[in-house]
């Protein structure tokens, strides 16, 4: 980027900061609108109204307009006490009006005429609801965040992110392990996007939270749910808003310690299954504290947190380990034909088992093989600091400060033995300044302008092999073993974002206009190269004990030294009327443009364009999209003069978040170079004593056709962003003072999403042209029709591609030696549900949520990394996707939640002893619900031969429902072989399988997703106990758990916890034929109760 582009930029950016004038705060602020009426129901103009925050003292004036409508923008989250003043009525206030945050409060007021005596009448607010927006939200008060064992769970730093799982309208998706947060409306969780104060906290490689802040900093957390107005942009699923706590005028904070070890802790049954009797070591902290007050009352606040939360823990594998015994080794050894390097490297890194629970097959013996207990140190030092300022110089302007400091120290522990292990520094922060000023009553302006920063770095290690190189990564399909470091290991990522917002509101009788820019550059550099050292899986141990070349993957690439540049720029500017046709009637007539640059990293496939061929493929610079317009239209309309009922309807449409992670693993050739092993089939002899795999000390361009398209193995289309269509209707209905109960639907269509795709690789097999499969043995009759062969399935397929070398490669014949992988935007996604919400706010000592929701999600593809073995990243034919289409990995049909909160409270007018001895206790909790994720059964090899062994299975429509079988090869004869000429069918080995291996050349006819896994049903549980010191100081005794009960939990995911839970270890619970089929308690945590020790001083 020349000097002159720069200096446009930064022009623009400052022209928009000095001369735009600004809308309300759109995701640090809330307005507060409403009428003033008379008694005879007349609107009064020229009505004083003033809404003054309970603990700042700041107050905000506003007066009604002709029509007796006022409006108080830009006020923050908080209490209010709202007073309206008019000639001749006796003066009314509204006290404790608790608003959220980006929700238009609607308070009205109806005045009696004023007498001689006359004083003002204070009335209490109700429980509000929405009667000006159709935006769809949840908020969450500060006291949920400390007081609901959801937001407890704070390992992974998800802490107050994980109470969006008791909104209604989404479901916890982490079994993909791939974004953070749930699926909002059926959207992937990468559509996910997160702001503190205002100003944006996503991480633009992978997505998710840059930065995160302690729960104990909360004051306020929303999340919006797909319609949103459109000043919110660049997501399609969930925005989540975190409000940080500000200094009132009296001095305020916290002591804090939150403590959890393994004796506190019900054991894993992933750890049982390993052999160990107690729960390896875990030892967790947080402790820190919070102070806040003014600096100068009702003007200038100070706010500050600071927290240490160390863990010591030992890593124990994700999946049961299983290894030869001593006499397994030593029959090993002795087998002609073995490479003793081989079994040297295994021997050094993998303990011989102590007992035999199976066997494999090395060399036609049969080797007894073993559990290994394995459990590795594992720690991990986090601190977070953060100092929030807040300042009012007067009656128009606002200025607010933000810094946010993580720093994490841990160990890598996805290498699945521990002496593969390597440390992981993290740093983080974040900086904002935020200026709001009022020029009018009618004009406001709002400035935000923020800096965040990443950087950490993972290593490899110093391992060694003979004869290679770097270490490779290496998995045993039969022993469930992988052997070397973090399979994505080296790499390392720093990420700088700038980001300027510069909004505007004006209002012009019944419309308030509202119109923004926001701009933010990304610097982001990567040093990911997928596969570096080499990545070689094999179905048995055998092949890597013969040193065959693998069956299951086999590739490695090779990229530059240094970063690799995938920033980008984003530019976001919307326009919004809010029509108040009607003081129960308001019409959001919005919209909204993107306009995101292509990544850096992409922009180089100019330098493949020698590798172009005309009517096949054309390298050169992806373009940008021009035309990313997103109109939101809404209606919000309160049925006659009560307020009680609230109708509100939208549609409108969202772009997904974007991020590079995508760009960065497709990178062009000028980046990374990949090779493939010529056959997954055909296995080459002495693979690793001939080094694997060659590395090339380096990357030059090319300089003709031939060496351009050999170095080709990824592919950029231009820009075609994903997007969200979004409908929903809603009704509210406030019932007494303390309830609201809400009915509402939502509907998605997800268009263009990323599908990983592999464009060269096609498949000869399909349901006419494949070889049948029987559950029972054919008679000789259907044996004597069968005259197709796999050997001549895979003739066909090579005089398809005209390629023998890699007969699935289609364009092997021009010279794309190498796989070719793409994100190719071709998904589809549809989602309806329909969720029911009753909330009870608190009063009397009692409140509640509740939700249910019913949705079906379904879709073509979801996961597109590798980042779950659940539901493949790829179709079965790249050539088809059409025939994915089925249950998302994301549906949950069912989702339920209780969450209630109850004080016992009694004695308050007793001696201090009876209250705070035997009263003043907190029970909270939250009783979850959610229907299973269906999981995708597979064949486990590439049985329509396109170079993939992500192929589903066989159906057997007769047998049992969690069996599975693989299959034996039959001649004519119907006799047993293992000769590609001769195989015309397979038969199952066991014919009460519901799933069935698809053999070589067969078609797996089962469907995605289509495997239940288990439900959620688990109840979590705080329990605090609070003794008063003073009116101004308490301390805190409690404990949260999570399961209470300790009810075994597979559900390949976590519970109450928004985390990606990645699981990529192992597949085995999902082949056919495997002895561990459907066994997901072998594999995946039983999510065992969890107890936290708290304590807390107050004041």
């Amino acid at each position: 980027m020349n000097v002159r582009i720069i200096v446009k930029q930064v022009s623009l950016v400052a022209a928009i900061a000095v001369f735009a004038a600004v809308l309300w705060g759109q995701a640090t602020d809330t307005n507060i609108v409403g009428t003033v009426t008379d008694p005879a129901g007349a609107l009064i103009p020229n009505a004083s109204v003033t809404a003054t925050n309970r603990d700042t003292g700041v107050k905000y004036p506003a007066a009604t307009n002709a029509a007796g409508e006022y409006r108080v923008n830009n006020v923050p989250v908080g209490t209010y006490d709202i007073e309206a003043n008019a000639q001749g009525m006796q003066p009314q206030r509204i006290a404790n009006v608790a608003t959220d945050l980006n929700r238009t409060a609607t308070v009205n007021f109806s005045m009696k005429i004023a007498t001689a005596a006359a004083t003002v009448e204070v009335v209490e607010a109700a429980a509000l609801i929405d009667t000006s927006n159709a935006q769809i939200q949840t908020t969450f008060k500060s006291d949920l965040s400390l007081n609901l064992p959801a937001a407890g769970n704070y390992l992974n730093g998800t802490g107050v992110l994980n109470l969006s799982l008791i909104a209604p309208g989404v479901t916890q998706g982490g079994g993909v392990g791939y974004g953070t947060g749930p699926s909002i409306g059926g959207q992937r969780q990468t559509n996910n996007s997160f702001n503190i104060d205002g100003v944006d906290n996503n991480r633009h490689d992978v997505t998710g939270p840059m930065v995160l802040v302690p729960n104990d900093a909360i004051a306020e957390f929303s999340l919006l749910q797909n319609q949103f107005n459109p000043e919110f942009g660049g997501s399609s699923g969930g925005i989540f808003n975190s409000v940080i706590k500000s200094g009132t005028n009296e001095i305020h904070g916290s002591a804090y310690e939150y403590f959890n070890n393994r004796n506190l802790n019900a054991i894993d049954s992933k750890a049982a299954v390993q052999g160990f009797t107690s729960n390896p070591r875990f030892d967790y902290n947080r402790f820190g504290g919070t102070i806040g007050g003014p600096i100068v009352r009702n003007k200038l606040f100070y706010f500050g947190n600071w927290e240490y939360s160390p863990l010591g823990q030992a890593a124990v594998p994700g999946a049961p380990i299983e290894s030869p015994t001593a006499a397994g080794y030593s029959t090993i050894a002795s087998l002609p034909g073995i490479s003793q390097t081989n079994l040297g490297i295994l021997k050094q890194y993998v303990p011989a088992a102590a007992a035999a629970t199976s066997t494999v097959t090395v060399g036609g013996a049969s080797i007894p093989v073993g559990l290994i207990p394995v459990s590795g140190p594992a720690y991990r030092n986090r601190q977070n600091a953060l100092v929030g300022i807040d300042y009012n110089p007067g009656d128009k302007d606002q200025i607010r400060g933000r810094w946010i400091y993580n720093r994490d120290f841990q160990i890598d522990t996805n290498a699945q033995l521990p002496v593969f292990y390597t440390p992981i520094p993290d740093n983080r922060y974040l900086l904002s300044i935020s200026e709001f000023h009022t020029f009018s009553p009618t004009l406001l302006n709002e400035l935000r302008v923020s800096y965040d920063h990443k950087s950490n770095v993972l290593t490899a290690g110093d391992f060694k092999f003979p004869g290679l190189d770097q270490f490779p990564n290496l998995y045993f399909a039969d022993l469930g073993l992988q052997l070397g470091p973090d399979q994505n290991n080296p790499q390392g990522y720093s990420q700088g974002t700038l980001q300027a917002t510069d909004n505007v509101t004006k209002t012009l009788g019944r419309h308030t206009l509202k119109a923004g820019y926001n701009f933010q550059d990304v610097i982001a550099s990567n040093s990911f190269i997928q596969r570096s050292r080499g990545d070689y899986e094999y179905n048995t141990l055998d092949l890597y004990l013969h040193d065959m070349s693998p069956d299951i993957i086999g590739e490695r690439s090779v990229g530059v030294s240094g970063g690799i540049p995938a920033g980008y720029l984003f530019h976001g500017m919307f326009f919004n009327d809010d029509f108040r046709y009607r003081p129960n009637l308001t019409f959001n007539l919005g919209l909204r443009y993107e306009y995101v640059t292509v990544p850096v990293v992409s922009r180089y496939q100019s330098y493949s364009a020698l590798a172009s061929l005309p009517g096949l493929i054309t390298f050169g610079e992806p373009q940008a999209s021009k035309k990313d317009f997103a109109p939101r239209i809404g209606v919000a309309w309160s049925p006659g003069t009560s307020g009680l009922w609230s109708v509100r309807a939208g549609f409108g449409i969202n772009y997904d978040q974007s991020y590079n992670n995508l760009s960065i693993n497709a990178k062009p050739a000028y980046f990374q170079q990949t090779e493939d092993v010529p056959s997954l089939t055909n296995q080459t002899p002495n693979f690793l004593a001939n080094g694997g795999l060659l590395p090339s000390s380096s990357i030059s361009l090319p300089t003709t056709v031939a060496q351009a398209r050999a170095a080709v193995s990824a592919y950029t289309y231009d820009q075609i962003r994903p997007y969200s269509i979004n409908y929903n209707l809603a009704v509210q209905r406030s019932l007494g003072h303390d309830y609201t109960l809400e009915a509402r639907y939502i509907g998605t269509k997800g268009v263009h999403l990323y599908v990983q795709d592999q464009l060269n690789r096609v498949s000869a097999v399909t349901p006419s042209y494949s070889l049948p499969t029987f559950f029972t043995a054919p008679s000789a009759g259907q044996l004597s029709g069968l005259n197709l062969t796999l050997a001549q399935i895979q003739s066909n397929l090579v005089a398809m591609t005209n390629y023998p070398a890699s007969p699935s490669n289609a364009w092997g014949q021009y010279g794309f030696k190498s796989t070719i992988t793409a994100y190719h935007p071709v998904g589809n996604s549809k989602y309806n549900g329909l969720a029911l919400q009753v909330t009870k706010r608190y009063s009397k000592n009692f409140s509640y949520i509740t939700n249910f929701t019913w949705s079906h999600a379904l879709d073509d593809s979801t996961a597109t990394v590798y980042s779950t073995v659940l539901t493949p990243r790829r179709g079965q034919d790249f050539r088809n996707l059409g025939n994915d289409w089925s249950s998302s990995a994301l549906d949950r049909r069912i989702r339920f939640t209780f969450t209630p909160t109850y004080d016992f409270k009694p004695f308050q007018k007793d001696n201090w002893f009876m209250k705070n001895l035997v009263g003043n206790w907190n029970l909270a909790g939250t009783y979850t619900y959610q229907s299973p994720e269906f999981a995708t059964v597979q064949s486990g090899i590439d049985s329509n031969l396109n170079n993939d062994s992500l192929d589903r299975a066989v159906i057997n429509p007769a047998g049992a429902a969690n069996v599975s079988s693989g299959v034996v090869g039959i001649d004519k004869n119907g006799n047993s072989t293992t000769a590609a000429a001769a195989i015309v069918a397979y038969v199952a080995k066991n014919p009460n399988a519901r799933y069935v291996q698809a053999g070589l050349g067969a078609f797996g006819n089962a469907g995605r997703n289509t495997f239940a896994m288990n439900p959620i049903d688990n109840i979590d549980l705080q329990l605090m106990k609070r003794f008063n010191i003073t009116e101004r100081m308490r301390v805190e005794l409690g404990a949260q758990f999570s399961n209470i009960f300790n009810h075994p939990q597979w559900t390949g995911d976590l519970l109450n916890d928004v985390y990606p839970n990645m699981f990529t270890t192992t597949r085995n619970f999902l082949l056919t034929g495997n002895s561990l089929f459907g066994r997901f308690d072998q594999f995946y945590t039983s999510n065992p109760r969890t107890t936290t020790i708290i304590g807390r001083f107050v004041f």
